[in-house]
């Protein structure tokens, strides 16, 4: 069970990034229209006929702190993260008109006098000059209490953006047709925009995917703009590959615990293995995402990401288990990873060529991932040093491996007939190439020191099963 410290450090972020749109969105909206020598209002005679109540600035000021409360009310990230994505949405939308139809007001106000002066002034500087049409003072109390409601509290929340909507008509901050137009820029976002976010699409996921795998490692930044750069001019084309690569990194880093989860991995993965298997799929997010990433793979393509996902979950069973396997029984397992991996990779962006051309290549990517992670996975009890084995000599003598097992699959991609597949490979070809030279460099800045990380979690020795 995540405590409030977990759910504040997934949700605060959100909070902030719309705290710094808003603040400069807005007020560079303000300083723009600012520069316009006369603007034009929307009024309507009665309302200059309506009283000045100043003290109603104190429930004017109240949005503030609502909107604060929003961590607090809506605690996981899946709830917060849509509400905040829609005030981002409603900032930028009303800045435009901000921008494109910029107004004054043409309300006339007394001087404030008594203890309302100080809220008053306080609230008329928050509000800035000049953005009044729709007011986003409405818009974000709307959407506010739309968002935090329940069944029990929807009462006191519809009483209270009413209030805060009439006290910036007395108060005289905005006229009738810019509370009308914060009201209907709410309903619009929250009627068509929140229940998306809230139940986003494959999609939406993908991409909230690639944010969260990219804060782990900028490694999946690179990942993410090696995929959807293309994209741009081929969206339906490599539509199987954002799936495909989102789903299946979904997966994994709920399997090496990478991702917090209220129930055992392994038994989610079970399930989604089953939902694969049947064809029918969960409303889960992650199932939703499978469900899409197999209407876009033939049999062939659906078997291969099946057999994937169960050879995944071996490696939790291998930490549940402590298991310390041979050098055979990790190469094949490596072996097998790498090459559904390859395959569906090729088959999603539509090349001819499979992952049996290039075997060199499946030993290097195996290398690559083996050693890149090995204190990580070492911490997590995930053990991919083989049963007995002298661990510096083991590094050692895997690092020489690989660089001949690199010239080997460099000459392999070249001989594929397939020019896509030679750019795709070839990319993880530089890769690893960059990451072998590294290891290089760390080995000659440590004299002795072999390439790759050392055993850490014992005494140089890998331990016996």
């Amino acid at each position: 069970m995540t405590t409030l410290r977990d759910d504040l450090r997934e949700t605060l972020p959100f909070c902030a990034a719309f705290a710094a749109l808003f603040g400069i969105c807005y007020s560079a909206a303000a300083w723009w229209t600012g520069r316009y020598a006369s603007l034009p209002a929307w009024d309507f005679a009665f309302e200059h006929r309506l009283p000045f109540v100043p003290e109603l600035s104190v429930v004017y000021l109240t949005i503030t702190p609502v909107l604060m409360l929003a961590p607090l009310i809506l605690r996981k990230r899946s709830q917060l993260a849509p509400l905040a994505v829609v005030l981002c949405a409603e900032t930028i939308v009303a800045c435009a008109f901000f921008l494109l139809f910029p107004q004054s007001t043409a309300f006339a106000r007394p001087e404030v006098t008594g203890w309302a002066r100080i809220p008053f002034e306080i609230a008329d500087t928050m509000n800035l000059h000049y953005n009044e049409f729709p007011s986003l003072h409405v818009a974000f109390a709307c959407s506010a209490a739309w968002g935090y409601s329940t069944r029990r509290t929807a009462p006191l929340w519809a009483a209270w953006s009413v209030a805060v909507a009439l006290s910036t008509w007395l108060m005289r901050e905005h006229h009738l047709a810019d509370i009308l137009g914060g009201i209907a820029l709410a309903v619009v976002t929250m009627t068509f925009l929140y229940p998306r976010l809230q139940r986003p699409g494959a999609e939406l996921l993908c991409l909230r995917q690639c944010a969260r795998f990219s804060r782990r490692h900028i490694r999946y930044f690179v990942i993410f703009l090696a995929i959807y750069l293309p994209s741009l001019l081929h969206w339906r084309r490599y539509r199987a590959v954002r799936y495909g690569f989102c789903t299946a990194q979904w997966i994994d880093d709920l399997l090496d615990g990478d991702r917090p989860s209220p129930r055992e991995p392994l038994e989610l993965a079970e399930e989604l293995l089953e939902e694969m298997s049947r064809g029918t799929f969960s409303d889960r997010p992650l199932s939703r995402l499978a469900a899409a990433l197999f209407a876009e793979l033939d049999a062939d393509a659906r078997r291969d990401f099946i057999a994937l996902v169960r050879t995944m979950r071996r490696d939790r069973m291998r930490v549940l288990g402590h298991e310390v396997w041979t050098q055979q029984e990790l190469d094949d397992h490596h072996r097998t990873t790498f090459t559904l991996s390859v395959n569906l990779l090729l088959i999603t962006t539509g090349c001819t060529a499979r992952a049996h051309e290039v075997p060199a290549l499946i030993d290097a990517l195996a290398w690559c991932s083996v050693f890149r992670d090995l204190d990580d996975d070492l911490r997590k009890g995930l053990i991919n040093i083989p049963r007995g084995v002298e661990v510096q000599e083991w590094s050692r003598d895997s690092h020489q491996r690989a660089l001949v097992t690199l010239q080997q699959s460099a000459r392999e991609i070249a001989r594929l007939e397939d020019a896509r597949a030679r750019k795709i490979l070839g990319i993880f070809q530089r890769s690893i190439e960059k990451f072998a030279k590294g290891h290089d460099e760390e080995a000659a800045k440590g004299g002795e020191r072999p390439a790759g990380p050392p055993f850490r979690a014992g005494n140089g020795t890998a331990p016996e099963r």
